[in-house]
């Protein structure tokens, strides 16, 4: 039997990794996501919507990110726990439509809406 040997060009490897039209195709994906995102996402206050991007990230290989920064994209990526808010520097809290002010409120929690992992499962595939 024949032996063969073979030998991996890592640099090649890695070169090709970060080829512009690696990137470009990723960057493509990234934009239909990006999209998609903005399509579905809540329109309550638009800072969320306002706030979805994409950009390349500095690594060893090809890799792009979509992200959302507005302040309140956690919790609605993945949900908050019951929780008590207390006002931070007035005696109660009030707000439009409330029958009177009061010292604290038992919030129920946020459920999760996956709003980003869903559009990059929706949207992130192939061509």
């Amino acid at each position: 039997m024949a032996r063969a040997r073979f030998t991996a060009n890592r640099a090649g490897i890695a070169a090709v990794g970060r080829a512009e039209f690696i990137f470009r195709e990723l960057e493509h994906r990234a934009d239909r996501i990006r999209f998609g995102l903005e399509a579905e996402a809540p329109e309550d206050t638009r800072e969320y919507k306002r706030k979805i991007g994409r950009d390349r990230v500095p690594a060893k290989t090809a890799t792009v990110r979509v992200t959302a920064r507005a302040r309140h994209s956690a919790v609605l990526e993945f949900g908050s726990r019951p929780h008590v808010i207390e006002p931070k520097t007035k005696k109660a809290l009030a707000w439009p439509g409330g029958r009177h002010p009061v010292q604290r409120v038992r919030h129920p929690g946020t459920p999760a809406l996956h709003l980003l992992r869903n559009a990059a499962i929706k949207y992130g595939g192939g061509r």
